[in-house]
């Protein structure tokens, strides 16, 4: 394996999580891809979301791209078909797979734009009781001049890691781990949230 590769599985498998900068030549994302997403998460229409998929306490905007309620299904606006094209990019799901350890196949199963405005959060919650197959949850940060808004990752022994994202940061989270996003101090958090699994079918949660 790459040893760029076997640093962040390492870190994946230590802390259930990574964060990749923006300018790191690992991050699969360009700034031409960036600033395309940017584009789309800016004019999708977003609804004012109080509970979330996993039914955690929410306080945010959400921009929809793909659900996956019974299962994975394209939202039909302008912006859907461009965000997923960049997202299903070979080198983001090479890299992903790696970091993952995976081998088999992986697909996406929910994409979504988050803004968090200042005193929003999204509340602790764990992504596989959205869906059971729920593998990595990827976020890629499109939000520039904010604070607070950390990306807190609980680990078995009761204690959290906490990460900070600039951006065109990419996280790439363990669905397993529970996790929320600390109250915004100020400005507005920005970013693209993807879902990936190696199981394409219904969801299990409801079937």
């Amino acid at each position: 394996m790459d040893n760029k590769y076997s640093l962040y599985k390492d870190s994946y498998l230590d802390k259930g999580t990574i964060l990749v900068e923006k300018d790191n030549e690992s991050n699969p994302i360009n700034k031409d891809e960036l600033n395309e997403l940017l584009t789309c998460c800016e004019k999708v229409n977003k609804e004012f979301i109080e509970i979330g998929d996993a039914g955690e306490s929410n306080n945010l905007l959400v921009g929809r791209f793909m659900t996956d309620v019974k299962k994975p299904e394209v939202v039909q606006n302008p912006f859907s078909k461009k965000v997923i094209d960049i997202l299903s990019k070979k080198k983001m799901f090479d890299f992903i797979k790696n970091v993952c350890g995976k081998d088999k196949n992986l697909f996406l199963r929910r994409v979504q734009f988050n803004q968090i405005d200042k005193g929003n959060f999204v509340g602790y919650h764990l992504d596989t009781d959205s869906n059971p197959d729920y593998i990595a949850a990827c976020v890629i940060q499109l939000g520039s001049d904010y604070t607070g808004g950390k990306y807190r990752v609980y680990q078995s022994n009761g204690k959290f890691n906490d990460f900070i994202s600039g951006f065109g940061d990419l996280i790439i989270s363990n669905c397993n781990y529970p996790h929320e996003v600390t109250k915004v101090e100020s400005g507005n958090r920005k970013s693209l949230v993807f879902f990936v699994s190696d199981h394409e079918g219904k969801n299990k949660r409801n079937n």
